[in-house]
This record gives C-alpha cells, sequence and structure tokens, in this order.
C-alpha cells in the first residue's frame, strides 16, 4: 500500500500515547459508538478509518462482538491498538489510498481521521465509503467544528494540517455523497490536557 504522507504519519507515530491519554474518553463518541454497534446485526463487519490506538472505537465494537477492520498511517498508533484490541484487525495504511474493493462492511468509521485530508479528498473518501457499504450501511462519522480546507494547526504541540465544515454544510457534503444523516449533533470537548474543542458527530445510513 502506498503511504505518501511521511510527516503525517511521523506525527502520529510520536503522539500515539499521548492521543490516547487525552482523546480516548469523549462521552459523546462513546455514546455513538455504542449506538451504532447496537443497530447493527450480530457479527456485522465495521472499516474503522484512522483507527488509531483502537480506542474507544475498536475496543467498544469487538466488545459487542462485531468484526473490526481498522486502518492508520501510524505504526505507532497501530502497535498500540493491536495490543490493546486483539480481536480486532488491524492494517497500516492511509485510508484515502484504499482500493474500491477493499471490502464489504455493514458499518464505516471515521472519527476525527478525515479531518487530515483536503476537502476535495474527504469527498473522495465519502464515495469510497458509500462504495466499501453494503445497502443500509452506516457511517459515524466525528469532525472538528470549523470552516477551512487544509488550514495549518497545532495539534498536542505538533504543527499539522486540517480541514473542516459547520454543522450544517458537513451535513450537506454527507448527503451530497448519498448518505442520509440520522443525526447530528455539535458539541464542546474538553480534553484533559485543554483547551476546549468544538466537535461535531454524525451518524449517517446508505439507502437500502
Amino acid at each position: 500500500m502506498r503511504l505518501p504522507y511521511g510527516p503525517r504519519m511521523e506525527v502520529f507515530d510520536q503522539l500515539a500515547e499521548k492521543y490516547q491519554g487525552e482523546h480516548s474518553h469523549n462521552p459523546v463518541q462513546n455514546a455513538l459508538v455504542q449506538r451504532l454497534g447496537g443497530l447493527l446485526p450480530a457479527g456485522a463487519a465495521v472499516l474503522d478509518l484512522g483507527c488509531g490506538t483502537g480506542v474507544p472505537t475498536a475496543k467498544l465494537l469487538t466488545e459487542s462482538d462485531h468484526r473490526v477492520v481498522g486502518v492508520d498511517i501510524s505504526e505507532g498508533m497501530l502497535r498500540l491498538a493491536r495490543e490493546q484490541v486483539p480481536a480486532a484487525e488491524f492494517v497500516h495504511a492511509d485510508f484515502a489510498e484504499l482500493p474500491a474493493d477493499f471490502g464489504r462492511f455493514e458499518a464505516v468509521t471515521a472519527f476525527f481521521s478525515l479531518l487530515m485530508l483536503s476537502k476535495e479528498r474527504i469527498e473522495k473518501t465519502l464515495d469510497r465509503i458509500a462504495g466499501w457499504l453494503k445497502p443500509g450501511g452506516y457511517l459515524a462519522i466525528g469532525m472538528v467544528n470549523f470552516d477551512g480546507d487544509s488550514l495549518p494547526f497545532e495539534f498536542l504541540g505538533v504543527p499539522v494540517t486540517v480541514s473542516g465544515y459547520l454543522q450544517d454544510d458537513l451535513a450537506a457534503v454527507v448527503e451530497a455523497h448519498g448518505f442520509t444523516v440520522v443525526s447530528i449533533e455539535t458539541v464542546e470537548f474538553v480534553p484533559p490536557g485543554g483547551p476546549a474543542e468544538s466537535q461535531i458527530f454524525v451518524l449517517a445510513q446508505l439507502p437500502a
């Protein structure tokens, strides 16, 4: 698998443990993952894009007896994920470069991973997600609530570039790529190290 984003990979290799410490206990994300798990049939296959350390998403879903394939560009993140969620399968790859025939899933999750792409690549990835999902499948997304395209930002002390949408714009983009928005909400999350962050959580469904 081609991994063209070396700097991004190195950033998250060095941040793996710190990221988990500050961002793995988001109550709204946890609640959405648990809600998603309850909507899926027993043993459903879930693709977790930008799975990070596997906590909380892959962990919660495997504990609900679902099959999870997690994909991440960072070997540092995946090392922790394989230790913490041995029931899941983890793939080292840039999820934006996965082939159209990567697999078929009942759900796809992408919590704070799409924002690392440009808006153009986010929309291309939404099209690929629609192709990976079975009819009636679900998409769960977490994004930061701001309007910008590949803007410089400091994350946990490390420079990155991020993209974002306001809530109504994000809903419109998701629906423009073939999904029906089931729920969307904007919340404020304060990680242990601060500062407060405005976040958007979306649950969408592909028509049956």
